[in-house]
């Protein structure tokens, strides 16, 4: 049975999103436009939901045709992951403007909204990472950790201020440079980015994937120093489960094909780490007690240790059985976040009546107003 820790939080909801975002100034019309299409009486969440319809399609054609060169449509791939980008993020824009309008914000809104975003958080970089194999796979392990860890702190900050910070380079920017790199992938040819450069000696990815990494690594040491190492050892924790997984990667890659290893590996890091923000957003709006360890990601991850180190140290294995921890894992991960989405859900309809896509509502939550909601 869940606990929580603050039980009267959800009555006493308040979200501001403060943006100085570059890129809003620019963006605003073309959203003030592309909202005239959405229809008034369609549900914020049902929006949220249909949005990432965009972000998911572009990780499946990056991970299936992404680095397909051979094939003869290969440029018109990237057009179609990025147009898929470029709608996921107008929507994921546009369903704030539609929340307020139709009346119904609230803990319910922002939870279907982050939720979803964390996994986009990694769902971005590993698209890159599946397209260009010229990414280093410790690099690709590295920016995926540090994307989970860092969306957990700046969410922990949201947990502290009630407010949500958008500085000049944000998540914005960085949807931005994605979706702007698959057109450019498109107009100006694959081999432009994946191949060595005679000027920088290197492929033309390394250096925008090489960015990213460093904002990701910015962000996170500037909210550690920031709250004075506030949620260390909860990082900590969950840096802890990520570290099976990769020993896993770094082990089977020889043996079971480095690409395919790689992918299903950081998708399993990026989902635990998923997990891990949306019970974070449930001890700020739901007001539950944070559950430091999982018990459930305890065996799991304890198998996979074993599994690996057996193979690494002492007998090769059948590749089933080198598999079996990584398809258990997958169940598991799995089946918690749909119980956490659905738990949430919940517990918002039995203490304020506001179901998944309606907009009844028991009792009067107070709303900080919104500049924008992500």
């Amino acid at each position: 049975m869940e606990q929580y820790s603050e039980p009267e939080r959800i009555y006493n909801y308040e979200y501001k999103a403060v943006s100085y975002s570059l890129l809003d100034k620019v963006f605003c019309y073309w959203l003030n436009y592309a909202f005239k299409f959405i229809p008034p009486q369609l549900s914020a969440n049902l929006l949220s939901m249909v949005g990432n319809i965009g972000s998911w399609l572009a990780l499946f054609l990056m991970i299936i045709l992404g680095d397909r060169v051979d094939l003869p449509y290969h440029r018109l791939v990237f057009a179609i992951a990025a147009f898929s980008v470029f709608f996921y993020h107008t929507v994921d824009n546009l369903d704030g403007r539609q929340a307020k309008r139709a009346g119904t914000s609230g803990p319910l809104g922002e939870f279907v909204d982050h939720w979803f975003d964390s996994f986009n958080v990694f769902f971005f970089p590993l698209g890159a990472i599946a397209a260009f194999p010229a990414i280093p796979a410790t690099w690709g392990i590295a920016i995926i950790v540090l994307a989970s860890l860092a969306d957990w702190l700046a969410l922990r900050e949201v947990l502290k201020t009630n407010i949500m910070y958008f500085g000049p380079v944000s998540a914005d920017e960085g949807i931005f440079v994605y979706w702007a790199l698959l057109f450019a992938v498109f107009f100006t040819g694959y081999g432009f980015w994946a191949d060595p450069h005679p000027f920088l000696g290197f492929a033309p990815i390394i250096l925008v994937f090489l960015l990213g990494g460093v904002n990701f690594a910015f962000q996170l040491i500037k909210n550690l120093i920031k709250y004075r190492f506030m949620g260390f050892r909860e990082l900590l924790i969950e840096l802890i489960f990520f570290l099976p997984i990769i020993f896993w990667i770094q082990t089977l890659s020889p043996i079971l094909g480095e690409r395919f290893i790689l992918i299903t590996g950081l998708l399993a890091i990026g989902f635990v780490g998923s997990r891990h923000v949306g019970d974070l957003l449930r001890v700020r709006l739901t007001g539950l007690k944070y559950p430091l360890i999982y018990p459930d990601l305890v065996i799991c991850t304890a198998f996979m240790l074993i599994i690996t180190l057996i193979q690494k140290f002492w007998t090769p294995l059948p590749h089933w059985l080198l598999l079996l921890p990584m398809v258990i894992l997958y169940v598991d991960f799995t089946h918690a976040l749909v119980v956490q989405f659905l738990k949430t859900v919940r517990r918002v309809n039995d203490c304020l009546g506001v179901t998944l896509f309606g907009t009844a509502q028991k009792k009067p939550v107070p709303i900080v107003e919104t500049v924008k909601r992500k």
